[in-house]
């Protein structure tokens, strides 16, 4: 017939907490997912700076020759030019009011330097050339006599260390206002 089991039956009671293996389990895997989120953090923030020290050398040389460009559109003469193949170039620009400019690159400090009557300042940081190419009114013919300059060929380069071709340079052409 039918057998009844006398014993009573043991209820298991819930779990309250974790085990120790479970607890080791679930260290090891936030420590791992947290090492490589801090990889991935890392490793963009190199980037990003490599980046943004790129950009602000390249940048500085736009400036450069966007302030030099304008320059010369204003200037009544060239006074002074250094030769074209000098990578560490120097311009004298004769202004309409009388005033004479200079322009100086510093070999040693990768500086543009200007300087005016009113006093000299630092016009741009990191540039490692600044090339100046004079050339006669036929737009041809190149010249290093300062008297004879009306048209001007600017070459600015800056090193960019993390690039496999490191240097970048940016030109123009510009002719000098007044003949």
């Amino acid at each position: 017939m039918f057998r009844i089991n006398m014993k009573p039956t043991a209820r298991r009671r819930p779990r309250r907490g974790m085990s120790l293996l479970e607890l080791v389990i679930a260290t090891s895997m936030l420590a791992l997912v947290m090492g490589a989120v801090s990889m991935i953090l890392r490793t963009s923030r190199q980037a990003w700076e490599a980046h943004e020290g790129d950009y602000t050398r390249v940048e500085a040389a736009h400036a450069t020759l966007r302030h030099l460009v304008r320059e010369v559109r204003q200037a009544d003469g060239v006074t002074a030019i250094s030769a074209a193949t000098d990578n560490s170039g120097q311009l004298g620009l004769l202004m309409p009011s009388g005033v004479t400019r200079l322009w100086d690159h510093d070999d040693a400090t990768n500086t543009v330097n200007y300087s005016a009557t009113s006093g000299n300042g630092l016009l741009a940081e990191e540039v490692t050339g600044l090339r100046f190419t004079g050339y006669k009114p036929d737009g041809v013919t190149v010249t290093a006599s300062p008297s004879e300059v009306k048209f001007l060929k600017i070459d600015v380069s800056v090193a960019l260390p993390r690039e496999v071709d490191g240097t970048r340079v940016v030109s123009s052409y510009v002719w000098v206002r007044s003949w």
